[in-house]
């Protein structure tokens, strides 16, 4: 199972920058590059603090695709 990763096209859409965004949800620019990269996934809480942040589900963020 492969997890399609569309936080950067949410983000980009959003007019936002890594670093506002890492702000935001407290974490680092590094860190939400390697998730949109896929070279990480989120924690559960940074996931949820994404979905907040960006007042969407966490599903519409990271879907799953087999």
């Amino acid at each position: 199972m492969a997890i399609n990763n569309t936080l950067k096209d949410i983000r980009e859409e959003r007019n936002l920058v890594q670093a506002d965004l890492a702000k935001a949800v407290g974490s680092c620019s590094d860190t939400i590059g390697r998730i949109e990269r896929g070279e990480r996934n989120a924690s559960l809480e940074i996931a949820i603090r994404l979905a907040h942040y960006l007042k969407m589900p966490v599903e519409e963020i990271f879907q799953i695709e087999d």
